[in-house]
């Protein structure tokens, strides 16, 4: 036989074969995956196992969990006094400087100033015409006694004593408002002593000596005084976090420069009004510094617990169902129960929990959607 030709032979054979091999074997069939079973609200998954992609978080107390809150310290103004100039002139001496403590009454500035020496000289042209028209009295009560002039006489000079004795008045009150009096032998000085109107600490001072200063314009104050042994705390409320802060009620500030330290303060007042750019309240609380820790301006977080002690779930666990909020909650051995829960804002990243839950409760985080596309698309 020709061995080209054998070889040909034997090469179909072989196809033939493998041919004939492949026709009688079968591909094994692949088990599609075990679904989980639903059963109303209740999801089973296979081997009553929980999957390892679910992650799972406690539902927590409000005391365990505060909400904080960004601050600012500022000067309270309950113990805060800004000194202006009452009149225009020129600072003549400067008395105290920024940091220094002063007590009530104490001399902040030395002005010289025109408007003080008019008002000084006022007051002595009044004390003049006083001093005439007291005389002018006398005379005119012993030429009334002797029949020289009539009694309407001696009523005029009366008037006049008592008008001018209300022009002294006037022009000493005048002065003695801002702690000025008239100078000795009928002399104008104007020279106005600024006085401390509280015990404090001169915490800003905005005047040089020879600045010239005027009453009629708007400005900052020469002098601002305060007691930094308590000061103000600013706290911005989000609208959804009003029912957080109360009058009254009792919180603590943390500040980055003593963060082991926790800083007792007192809610004093909630803002009437919602910033509409910001969308925050404003509220207001005190917080004792007697030992000066504390600094106006300041930036302080407020650790306050949710209101009512509602417990707080958080917010990627809830999940909006219709009109109301559900969460999934694992029940072990691979099962897991949609729950209709009530809840409000409580942060960015946590919901009180008014309905539903209590703390110590388990629930699924990020994954609620996915649970409830597997709830509704069951038959």
């Amino acid at each position: 036989m020709n061995p080209l030709f054998r070889s040909s032979v034997l090469a179909l054979s072989g196809w033939a074969l493998l041919g004939l091999l492949s026709a009688c074997s079968k591909p094994e069939a692949v088990a599609a995956p075990a679904r989980p079973t639903i059963a109303g609200a209740l999801i089973t998954f296979p081997g009553n196992q929980d999957p390892a992609t679910l992650r799972i978080a406690s539902v927590t107390a409000a005391a365990d969990h505060p909400v904080a809150l960004p601050g600012r310290l500022a000067w309270d103004e309950d113990h805060t006094s800004r000194v202006y100039a009452p009149y225009a002139g020129r600072v003549d001496r400067l008395l105290a400087t920024v940091g220094q403590r002063v007590q009530r009454g104490q001399a902040l500035a030395v002005l010289s100033s025109a408007d003080v020496g008019q008002a000084q000289a006022d007051l002595h042209k009044a004390e003049a015409d006083q001093a005439l028209n007291r005389g002018s009295l006398a005379r005119v009560r012993d030429l009334v006694e002797g029949g020289v002039i009539a009694r309407k006489d001696q009523d005029q000079a009366e008037a006049d004593l008592a008008r001018s004795t209300a022009e002294v008045n006037r022009a000493r009150a005048r002065l003695a408002q801002y702690g000025v009096g008239g100078a000795a032998g009928g002399a104008v000085t104007q020279l106005l002593t600024l006085a401390a109107p509280l015990a404090g600490l001169v915490v800003e001072r905005n005047s040089n000596p020879g600045v010239e200063v005027r009453a009629d314009v708007a400005g900052p104050a020469l002098f601002v005084l305060s007691d930094p042994a308590t000061l103000w705390a600013t706290i911005d409320l989000d609208e959804s976090q009003l029912a957080l802060l109360k009058p009254g009620q009792a919180i603590e500030l943390v500040s980055a420069a003593w963060p082991d330290q926790r800083f007792a303060a007192t809610v004093l007042s909630l803002g009437a009004a919602v910033d509409a750019a910001s969308r925050t309240v404003k509220a207001r609380a005190r917080v004792a510094n007697p030992d000066g820790r504390l600094k106006a301006e300041m930036f302080v977080t407020a650790q306050v617990a949710a209101s009512g002690g509602l417990p707080l779930v958080p917010a990627d666990a809830v999940f909006l169902r219709g009109d109301s909020s559900a969460v999934f909650v694992p029940l072990g051995s691979g099962r897991f129960e949609r729950r209709k829960v009530t809840v409000r804002a409580a942060g960015p990243q946590f919901l009180q929990v008014v309905a539903g839950l209590v703390a110590g409760d388990k629930v699924v985080v990020g994954g609620g959607l996915y649970l409830n596309q597997l709830l509704d698309a069951a038959p």
